[in-house]
């Protein structure tokens, strides 16, 4: 499926927290691959690449655990 269809209704400015956790899912998928595509649409949300997303999540899933 493509990434801006799959994430259509989601606005990282609006809940920033859901919006990573969607497309986190969205990796999950057997069928993901890493194209020029998806790399473009994190780059659209200023995210410069996948290993800066999966930083984001690092951080945010110790931070949880923290809590």
């Amino acid at each position: 499926m493509d990434i801006n269809e799959y994430m259509e209704g989601y606005d990282r400015s609006f809940d920033e927290d859901e919006f990573d956790l969607r497309i986190w899912e969205y990796m999950q998928q057997e069928d993901f691959e890493l194209t020029e595509e998806f790399e473009n649409f994190l780059k659209e949300y200023s995210i410069e690449n996948v290993h800066q997303f999966l930083k984001i999540i690092r951080m945010k899933k110790m931070r949880k655990s923290l809590n």
